[in-house]
């Protein structure tokens, strides 16, 4: 839809799930909603470990981005109960809601079968196997004493090891490429080995990659390709 030269009216909202690969295409992107005078919404999806390329979008739009809170799941499925509720309320002001209300009646009166079963079975019926409420939250999973999560080894590799630097490549789940094969070819181009790389984080059509921030010199020119640069 945010495609060049393709002009689609009234968009209210923009959402980028990623973080684009410059700040041209986030520019070119937001600027599809509120067109002329009219309100829009652009948001942007961003993990722990790209906020520091927000300074760059921040910087091209010269606007300060506000943080929002995702909702819990609590909160989408009040929201699913109130819309549910109000649909019925849409649907009693209908003209054709009398018909359906005698072959209920009668459906009631030959099966013995209470009214608000059958509007709940009608209301499941709506859902097409598809589930109403969403799941509660799993409980965070304890620690383990013997082995530590990966996320506290990635941080005592970084407390105990030589200092990192993001560094971001031109390939992403799109690619259908994982993090084997990105340490795979990095590591053969660059002569390192697999105990130096740190974070992998694979997005839709990028990845960063934590690298040792001292790289030789030699290193980051065979490193050089395209697509390949420091965050």
């Amino acid at each position: 839809m945010a495609a060049r030269g393709l002009d689609v009216e009234r968009i209210s909202h923009v959402l980028n799930y990623d973080i684009p690969h410059d700040t041209e295409s986030y520019v070119h992107r937001i600027g599809r909603t509120g067109r002329a005078g009219r309100p829009g919404a652009a948001l942007l999806f961003v993990s722990p470990r790209e906020r520091h390329l927000l300074k760059a979008i921040e910087k091209a739009t010269r606007q300060t981005m506000t943080e929002a809170e995702l909702p819990t799941v609590e909160d989408v499925n009040a929201q699913r109960v109130a819309k549910f509720s109000d649909s019925i309320t849409d649907a009693l002001a209908k003209p054709g809601v009398a018909l359906f209300r005698k072959l209920v009646e009668d459906y009631e009166r030959e099966h013995d079968v209470p009214m608000a079963d059958i509007a709940a079975a009608l209301a499941l019926q709506s859902r097409d196997g598809e589930a109403f409420l969403l799941a509660p939250e799993p409980p965070p999973e304890r620690r383990s004493e013997t082995k530590k999560p990966a996320s506290d080894q990635h941080a005592e590799k970084r407390r105990n090891g030589p200092a990192l630097s993001t560094y971001r490549i031109s390939v992403g789940k799109r690619h259908k490429i994982g993090p084997g094969a990105i340490v795979g070819a990095i590591a053969n181009e660059g002569g390192l080995h697999r105990s130096e790389f740190g974070h992998i984080s694979i997005g839709p059509d990028f990845s960063l990659v934590e690298l040792p921030a001292k790289l030789p010199r030699a290193t980051l020119k065979s490193l050089k390709a395209p697509g390949f640069q420091a965050c």
